[in-house]
């Protein structure tokens, strides 16, 4: 963004981030700014694609979802059509939660949530391998370390 951002407009931005559902008037006592201040500056971020949406983040354990795992998946040809296929299964398969197009080895990184290894076993084996496929490697996540869904903003 061509536009520099005040040391208001980050901490509006750092508060969004660790509060979504936060309102103007809590918002401002976080800033110290006036809540109609709050409220245009947050309206600007917005408007100025800063915030692309506010969602609620979920417990996968509450909704059943006991393994998640990366997996790395590499395409049998680099051709749009077999990529096109691919991304057409992506985005049909609700395990799937990311889905990001990387360098080395392996041409995708999948975020991947379902209930147990079972079910894991057969959404690999059964639902993701496909023809354009040649190879899939899973890493099942033990513990998670660190989660978030909060950017830096030292470089804005």
């Amino acid at each position: 963004m061509a536009e520099s951002l005040d040391r208001f407009d980050r901490k509006i931005l750092q508060t969004v981030q660790e509060e979504g559902n936060i309102g103007p008037s809590e918002l401002s006592t976080h800033i110290h700014l006036s809540a109609s201040q709050c409220s245009r500056r947050l309206q600007r971020l917005k408007d100025a694609g800063y915030i692309k949406g506010t969602a609620a983040i979920l417990d996968p354990k509450h909704l059943n979802l006991g393994i998640s795992a990366y997996v790395a998946v590499r395409l049998r040809s680099q051709s749009a059509d077999a990529e096109n296929v691919f991304r057409k299964k992506v985005t049909d398969l609700p395990e799937i939660v990311s889905c990001d197009y990387t360098t080395g080895d392996f041409d995708f990184i999948l975020k991947i949530y379902t209930k147990s290894l079972e079910t894991y076993s057969e959404f690999i084996s059964l639902r993701l391998r496909d023809e354009v496929i040649d190879s899939v490697r899973s890493f099942i996540i033990m513990k998670e370390i660190k989660k978030t869904t909060a950017l830096p903003l030292d470089y804005c």
